[in-house]
């Protein structure tokens, strides 16, 4: 969720009476059930969650998914920049190599082209940069590359680009020359293309009730994703943007009777796309999602008190959420109030959670990475706190 997501927004903190002083225009109600503008019931006396994050509540419902409602990269600043790179890295400094990344150097595991994936988007984040050989797929449709001058047959049934490009991949080289690392790339380009279109042609979405992906980045990303699991392939992560405005300095709210709810505010209407693509996702991977966990992030949170313009600026903890796999229901750990002399600088959410321990927490638990990784994979992150976020098999 790039941008800074507010966490209080998504997650309400209806529990709290501060939350309502300093929020005296944003702020979502507790749940009333003749009421569609309230905060939805997940049963916690403290948090309820924003009404238009309603296809949720399904996965919500069946057990399989958690809030950490106060999370954030402790050194970090209120920066998109810097917060989204130091996250993506694992640490606060600027080198090009991110934790997942390090993950698959520092772990067995397939050597197929699109163990790790970018899906959806045209770039690679943080994250997923360095030394391993990353694929992005911003599209199924459009993966692949064309010449006129090397295609024959039917649509270019026929493509001989892709077959000299193999060729001349396969080629030697001196070790450490540039072509070396050029070559790489292109096998790794041409192997994953082929991949891609494959896993595409007998795909079925199973999701049931005519639910389809939007044509949004997260549902782009989340079909792909899809696709490539049912395919077969061995991919092990994958990542993708959940972009809807998430930057809310202004107009969090709508002016219209639905405060909360009015779809003609794209802050509201594309809060409920992502989530219908998710639950879509959950719905599409049935039994394999004891196999998948999905991790919803952000940089950083708002502030706690609302501005002038009926919206939040930068701040600090905010709510990652997850679920799937080994994920524990429910609400992590949490603040006890809103209270301003227990806030950080009087005005932001503090850290109760680590999100470096969210991660750690999957990739030993979910991903079997031994627990003495997490300080090459964070580094210089060496007291890893097990909150048991993703117990659920335990």
């Amino acid at each position: 969720m790039r941008g800074g997501a507010d966490g209080l927004h998504l997650f309400p903190a209806i529990g709290d009476p501060m939350y309502y002083q300093h929020r005296p225009n944003i702020a979502i109600e507790a749940p009333l059930a003749s009421d569609g503008n309230t905060a939805l019931d997940i049963g916690d006396s403290y948090r309820g969650m924003n009404p238009n994050l309603q296809p949720l509540m399904d996965i919500w419902d069946a057990g399989r998914m958690m809030v950490a409602p106060s999370t954030a990269i402790d050194e970090g600043n209120r920066s998109h920049f810097d917060n989204q790179r130091w996250i993506g890295k694992g640490a606060a400094d600027n080198t090009i190599d991110g934790y997942i990344n390090r993950y698959m150097l520092n772990t067995g595991g397939a050597t197929d082209p699109l163990r790790g994936a970018v899906l959806g988007r045209t770039s690679s984040p943080a994250e997923m940069r360095g030394d391993v050989v990353v694929p992005v797929v911003s599209d199924q449709d459009s993966f692949n590359l064309e010449n006129d001058d090397f295609c024959s047959g039917t649509g270019c049934a026929d493509n001989q680009l892709t077959e000299l490009m193999r060729d001349i991949a396969s080629h030697p080289v001196i070790e450490g020359e540039i072509e070396a690392s050029v070559r790489e790339n292109q096998l790794v380009m041409l192997e994953s293309i082929a991949e891609v279109q494959n896993a595409g042609t007998n795909y079925v979405n199973e999701a049931g009730d005519d639910r389809e992906y939007s044509t949004r980045d997260i549902g782009k990303g989340l079909k792909l994703t899809a696709q490539l699991l049912k395919a077969g392939v061995p991919l092990e992560v994958a990542a993708m943007d959940w972009n809807i405005g998430w930057d809310s300095h202004s107009n969090q709210i709508s002016t219209s009777a639905d405060r909360f709810t009015d779809q003609s505010l794209n802050y509201h209407s594309r809060m409920l796309s992502g989530a219908n693509d998710f639950l879509t996702f959950f719905r599409d991977m049935g039994d394999a999602m004891d196999n998948i966990v999905v991790l919803v992030c952000t940089e950083f949170g708002r502030t706690v008190i609302e501005n002038g313009s009926q919206g939040t600026d930068h701040g600090h903890g905010t709510s990652w959420f997850a679920f799937g796999g080994p994920t524990a229901p429910g609400v992590g750990p949490d603040i006890t109030s809103l209270a301003t002399d227990q806030l950080l600088s009087n005005r932001y959410v503090p850290t109760v959670t680590n999100y470096k321990d969210i991660v750690a927490e999957i990739m030993i638990r979910h991903m079997g990475m031994t627990e003495s990784l997490v300080s090459t994979v964070f580094p210089g992150h060496t007291s890893f706190t097990n909150h048991n976020l993703f117990s659920r098999f335990s």
